[in-house]
């Protein structure tokens, strides 16, 4: 010993000296007042901090001898246990813990250690065959800790292993195992079960003797799989996990490595005999032994690897290690097991992908290269993978698809790492993965008749489409489309990319397309889904190689030539009409097949566009929606592709040969509703600017009409095209061809005569009064005699004439020319609106109300935009008239409604046209007017009606305000007034706007009913000297 470890031992031995002494002579004393137990732990405290303070260190100044010096009070306070309490014991066992780990580390008294053993051993577990209270957790901690340090200490001491398995120590050795596994099993807590494992690991670090740990490897790997088997009553911590894994590991190579079980296996002899006579025996390390052991373990492992599955990245990585240790160091002994541990370590491939690259352990591609059957494993697992993917994905578990998924992709690389592909895996993947699909797609209900297709035009679905916002460029996903489905559906497009190589994908997707071509159903859709995504997977991967390689070298001539072959397929699909394809999911494929293509094409595609143009723009008119988001998707993609702005500058810069399909097929009374439909979406998207190419449109869409009046769905969606493009038109900048006012024909108020013109008017009649005329008699011959009229009509002379010529020419000069100029005729637009307008008057007879609403809302909507050419109005005016007009008395009420309010609008702009017709209808109106006022009061009062929201409150509001724009547009007699404010009764006073409009044509008869009805209030009488005045409300009344 050198001086400085000398020194510092003397240094040390002098902080511990008074420590010690003062804790004997506490011990020692023997007093039983109240105070000697404080004082004790007190001392032992100050002595625990000395302990961790000076004393953890390995410079050997703190040795054995220092270690026993302060056993001795510590030894006195462990024999009079019982009567201290755990508190004591516990700052006790820390000191000693102190001890074995640095004091006796290497040369630890054989027999005190022995007395360590039992002694610890009863602290943490009891006596055996007595019933006691089981200690305090903190004390139970303590107690493991230090029989860690124990062994520990045993296995660095000479001769400590040995001792530890001799005939009288085995039976101690074997309870303290015990106490050992239950503290590892039902520990209190997660600290103790930690505790416990550190033991538990000490001892088999510090036991050499196979015999010994044959004996105790039984309860050893139970405990451990009790331990670590996935349990919903008691979850067990991570760092738990991850120490018995490691655990588990040595203790499985401690005693079934190969190096262990070499001689067993070669069925060498294994009976040794350690003495003669009595103390003969055989050791149980046989061959049978090893069998049913390994069997023992196999089962333990399967139960073990349901680990592999944990939240805990650490736990995985532990688990993952087992594995490749076993099968590196167990690679004989336990190969009935390989199989479980080859599939575990092929599903936790990758989990420590985040290390550095030096701090990786052997993987599962080393060891398949060291040991050849370890490929054959993986060939089966895979293969079994594969087989049972269908089962796997028909399951409610996304988790479950979503590992098998990632397992296949695993497996899938580390095949192709280790170059043991073969065209029967291949096969038996692509199979798999297409009935996987199948499984997987949900059934679509029974396709519905032409006829009763439905789609709501007017839909937010169909209103984003002629939006700005309507510019996504991302596909909603077809298959496994649900929110829930999403990390499965990602996992199998990871597993798609990760086919092999460019010629494995080729193969598949050419088997996929064939296959497609003569399948019907779900396996259609599942193998034309799988084709189009291996090719764009092939295209993404290979894209980079391609730029600088030969196509003879990459293949890149065998995917163009397949690219092609499956951008037929989907053209034909977009057109199809089979009812073999008619799930609209094959469409939706279709269209990112098309998008795919004008990405990779650009410009190039729009040589394309003729051919596909109108099949994606058709969609448009699917009454299914998330088929429309497809198409909109889709014509982005190719708008952006192709360098137009957007979806409407890529329709109207084609718009030529759209407008013929779309003719065409009318024209071949193609009755399908995807049309016109496709003709809305046309014109909400490009707007006004469509308008000029739909003249032809338009009669073909009337010649439909009369060709299939009695389907009413395609009727109506025929209209509906028409109500488009009276909207769209009645809002264009192309309706005029210059401003020009439109006549206002409301009637205003006369405005009242100034006092200045009724004086200018008096004196005008005072002065003409007052005038006197001379009286002449009645002439008896004429004032010329015919000879001088004769004479008077003589032509004038030559020079005249000329005179005459050019006086005339001077003031001609001077004078500006009358003539008036020629008016341009009307636009295209107007021409079209006018026409749709006289053209849709013959349907107002259909037998659908909602077709007779519709129509007369288009006619309210052009006929305030064709108003201001009075010229070409008002003769339309007088041709939809009788048929309007009956619409009035229609039997439903909300077409009544709709025809008062057409009425309405066709007032405001013809206005005293209308004069002469509403002369001879005045009579029906306010009959109809009468009655709908009575079925609205009686709404009103009845205590089971609707009140204002009835259908005969609304009647009755529309017809009022009929009158009302009558009054105030249209020229009426008189009497009519007074019938109508008759019939307006008490709204004539009550409603500004009504009193308005009628004060407007005749204020006194209004200001009269209200007199008469008492709401302009009392009148005073006047009184003047020399007269009576009546009073005005009796006059009134008398009257």
């Amino acid at each position: 010993m050198d001086t400085g470890v000398r020194s510092a031992r003397n240094v040390l031995f002098q902080e511990l000296k008074p420590k010690c002494v003062e804790l004997s002579q506490l011990v020692l004393r023997d007093d039983t007042s109240a105070s000697n137990p404080k004082a004790l732990l007190q001392s032992a405290t100050q002595l625990l901090e000395i302990l961790e303070e000076k004393c953890k260190r390995t410079d050997g100044a703190f040795d054995e001898k220092l270690a026993d010096y302060a056993f001795f009070p510590l030894s006195q306070i462990l024999q009079r246990k019982k009567t201290y309490t755990d508190r004591l014991s516990e700052v006790t066992i820390k000191c000693m813990r102190v001890l074995l780990e640095y004091g006796w580390r290497t040369s630890i008294a054989l027999d005190l250690a022995k007395q360590l053993l039992i002694l610890l051993t009863f602290v943490a577990g009891g006596v055996p065959g007595k019933e006691s209270v089981p200690p305090p957790e903190e004390l139970m901690i303590e107690a493991y800790g230090a029989l860690a340090a124990l062994f520990r200490a045993l296995a660095n001491a000479p001769g400590g292993s040995a001792s530890m398995v001799e005939s009288g120590t085995i039976p101690a050795l074997g309870h303290c195992v015990t106490v050992i596994l239950d503290g590892v099993a039902d520990g209190p807590s997660a600290v103790a079960q930690l505790q416990a494992l550190q033991a538990l690991d000490s001892v088999w670090h510090c036991i050499k003797d196979p015999e010994a740990l044959s004996n105790f490897l039984p309860g050893t790997i139970s405990t451990l799989t009790k331990f670590l088997m996935p349990s919903t009553g008691s979850r067990r911590s991570r760092k738990a996990l991850v120490r018995a894994l490691g655990v588990l590991r040595h203790v499985l190579i401690s005693t079934l490595s190969d190096i262990h079980t070499r001689n067993i296996r070669n069925d060498k002899a294994s009976v040794e005999v350690a003495k003669a006579g009595a103390d003969q025996k055989q050791k149980n390390l046989t061959k049978s032994w090893l069998k049913a052991t390994t069997g023992q373990i196999k089962l333990a492992l399967s139960n073990i690897i349901k680990l592999r599955g944990h939240e805990s990245v650490e736990v995985r990585k532990a688990l993952n290690q087992l594995c490749i240790t076993l099968l590196d160091e167990c690679h004989d002994t336990l190969f009935e097991a390989a199989s479980i541990l080859v599939e575990t370590c092929m599903t936790l491939a990758g989990v420590d992908a985040e290390e550095e690259l030096s701090l990786r352990a052997t993987s599962l591609t080393d060891l398949a290269s060291i040991h050849p059957n370890l490929g054959d494993l993986i060939k089966n697992t895979v293969y079994n993978w594969v087989t049972s993917l269908p089962r796997v994905m028909q399951s409610n578990d996304e988790s479950a698809k979503h590992a098998a998924l990632g397992q296949l992709s695993k497996a899938h690389g580390l095949l192709t790492r280790l170059n043991l592909e073969s065209s029967i895996l291949e096969d038996a993947l692509g199979s798999s993965l297409r009935d996987s699909i199948t499984l997987t797609l949900e059934a679509l209900p029974v396709a519905q008749g032409v006829q009763e297709a439905e789609f709501d035009l007017n839909s937010q679905a169909a209103m984003i489409l002629a939006s700005d916002n309507a510019l996504s460029t991302n596909f909603q996903p077809t298959i496994m489309a649900q929110e829930s489905q999403r990390q499965t559906r990602n996992q199998l497009e990871i597993l798609i990319g990760s086919l092999g190589n460019r010629e494995s994908q080729m193969s598949m997707a050419s088997e996929m397309l064939e296959y497609a071509r003569s399948a019907s159903g779900p396996s259609l859709l599942s193998a034309y889904w799988l084709s189009s995504q291996i090719l764009r997977s092939a295209e993404s991967s290979n894209k980079d190689i391609d730029e600088f390689f030969e196509s003879s070298l990459t293949l890149s001539d065998e995917q163009e030539s397949m690219d092609e072959e499956l951008f037929s397929y989907s053209q034909s699909l977009l057109v199809s009409t089979e009812e073999r394809t008619s799930d609209w999911r094959l469409q939706a494929i279709a269209l990112e097949v098309m998008a795919g293509t004008a990405q990779r094409m650009k410009e190039g595609f729009k040589a394309e566009l003729v051919d596909t143009l109108y099949p994606i723009v058709q969609l448009l008119g699917s009454p299914n929606p998330r088929l429309r988001e497809h198409a909109v998707t889709c014509l982005n993609i190719i708008s952006k592709s192709c360098g137009y702005a957007n979806a409407s500058g890529l329709i109207v810069d084609n718009v030529d040969y759209m407008v013929n399909a779309i003719s065409l097929r009318l024209n071949t009374f193609d009755i399908s509703p995807q049309a016109p439909q496709v003709l809305v979406m046309m014109i909400r998207l490009t707007g006004p600017s469509l308008l000029l190419y739909l003249d032809d449109v338009v009669e073909s869409i009337f010649a439909a009409l009369d060709n299939f009046h009695g389907y009413q769905l395609l009727v109506d969606v025929l209209f509906t095209v028409l109500g488009e493009i009276v909207s769209v038109g009645s809002k264009s900048g192309q309706l005029r061809i210059e401003d020009t006012t439109t006549i206002n024909h409301r009637k205003n108020r006369p405005e009242p005569t100034p006092i200045s013109d009724l004086v200018k008017l008096l004196k005008s009649k005072a002065s003409t009064n007052g005038t006197s005329f001379p009286h002449e008699e009645v002439p008896q011959k004429p004032w010329k005699s015919a000879k001088t009229l004769l004479d008077e009509r003589q032509p004038p002379s030559d020079a005249d004439n000329d005179n005459e010529d050019q006086e005339g020419g001077e003031e001609d000069s001077n004078q500006p020319t009358n003539q008036e100029i020629a008016k341009p005729p009307p636009t295209k637009t107007y021409t079209m609106l006018q026409s749709i307008t006289r053209l849709s008057q013959h349907h107002l007879t259909s037998s659908s109300a909602h077709l007779r609403t519709k129509l007369l809302s288009l006619i309210r909507t052009s006929s305030s935009s064709l108003a201001f050419d009075e010229d070409a109005f008002l003769p339309l005016v007088n041709d939809i008239w009788p048929v309007l007009i009956t619409r009035l008395y229609d039997p439903e009420p909300y077409v009544q409604i709709a025809a008062c309010e057409t009425i309405s609008e066709l007032c405001r702009g013809a206005g005293d046209f209308l004069s002469t017709r509403f002369r001879d209808e005045f009579p029906a109106i306010l009959k109809l007017a009468k009655s709908a006022k009575a079925k609205a009061e009686s709404e009103k009062r009845g205590s089971g009606g609707r009140g204002v929201f009835s259908m005969a409150s609304k009647l009755w509001e529309g017809l009022v305000g009929l009158l009302i724009i009558v009054v105030e547009y249209v020229r009426v007699e008189d009497e009519v007034f007074d019938e109508v404010v008759d019939v307006l009764g008490p709204l004539t006073w009550e409603r500004e706007g009504v009193r308005r409009a009628l004060e407007a044509v005749n204020e006194d008869a209004v200001w009269l009913v209200m007199q008469v009805n008492g709401r302009n209030g009392k009148v005073e009488t006047p009184v003047m000297e020399g007269f009576t005045f009546v009073e005005l409300d009796s006059a009134v009344i008398e009257g």
